[in-house]
């Protein structure tokens, strides 16, 4: 009786998607998304602000083109705001070591995303423009 009862509520989660059934991994759900960058095409020192969703109060990090910003917080889990550096480093937190110093934030168009402990959010695109 038991085997069918197992049986029966793995037929159900499956056409349900119930969660209690499955095992616990990420949730692409849970990840980080990127919905609006205000200003849209902002200049290095300009305070820019990522309307999303999946931000962490604390240890966001902002890719931007192939540098990061790192230990980034945020007011709550769908706004961060941030000034945006003239530079920016070239490794990941979680790099150990690092040999380059920095890379400079120039004009120009990059895709951003953030990375935090709910994942990476898909890229989009900010133009980053001269003072």
């Amino acid at each position: 009786m038991r085997v069918r009862t197992r049986i029966a509520l793995l037929a159900v989660c499956a056409l349900c998607g119930c969660a209690r059934c499955s095992p616990a991994e990420p949730s692409a759900a849970r990840a980080p998304t990127v919905r609006r960058i205000q200003p849209s095409a902002p200049a290095v020192g300009d305070t820019v602000t990522f309307s999303g969703t999946g931000f962490t109060r604390t240890e966001n990090t902002i890719k931007i083109g192939s540098g990061y910003l790192a230990h980034v917080s945020a007011s709550d889990t769908s706004t961060l705001r941030f000034a945006l550096p003239a530079f920016l480093s070239p490794c990941p937190p979680e790099a150990q070591v690092c040999i380059q110093i920095v890379l400079d934030l120039t004009p120009g168009t990059y895709p951003v995303s953030v990375i935090n402990a709910n994942g990476t959010s898909i890229p989009v695109t900010m133009q980053v423009v001269a003072k």
